[in-house]
């Protein structure tokens, strides 16, 4: 090597001695913040005040179907009380007897240990309600979980 190669390939050296822990330390702090317990779906309305009809405790959930005072509007609440085994599970409302989730009309996706409300129509009328099912799916898995007579 010549002297002045040798000293252009000092000074790179040297450079790169120098940028590449300031590189290293600069993209360090430019992670963004792990987040924590953060739920996919926005978090829902306060419950509506009636509580129309409680199921009882089934696999680590229960179910009501809620309310307002002038009964105008429906609300399912749905409270998990254990950690799901499926974190893909959603449900559906479909006729009694078809547990076809394509029949059926999304509610909403469940995911942690907590409280979930979804918003219902008149389906969940009481004089009506007895006609529909709830069916609990996995749409990784394509498969029914439970399915839940109302």
């Amino acid at each position: 090597m010549i002297k002045p190669l040798r000293k252009k390939h000092l000074q790179i050296w040297v450079a790169l001695a120098v940028l590449i822990p300031v590189g290293i330390i600069s993209a360090w702090f430019s992670i963004p913040p792990a987040a924590k317990d953060k739920l996919l779906q926005p978090t829902s309305a306060v419950a509506l005040p009636v509580v129309l009809k409680t199921y009882p405790s089934r696999g680590g959930f229960e179910f009501n179907i809620r309310t307002n005072t002038d009964t105008t509007q429906f609300q399912l609440e749905w409270i998990n009380n254990k950690m799901l085994t499926y974190p893909t599970a959603t449900i559906y409302e479909t006729r009694l007897n078809d547990s076809n989730v394509q029949h059926g009309k999304l509610l909403g996706r469940i995911e942690a240990r907590g409280s979930y409300y979804f918003m219902g129509d008149s389906t969940f009328i009481p004089n009506n309600i007895s006609t529909y099912q709830l069916v609990l799916y996995d749409f990784i898995h394509q498969r029914n979980i439970d399915i839940i007579k109302l």
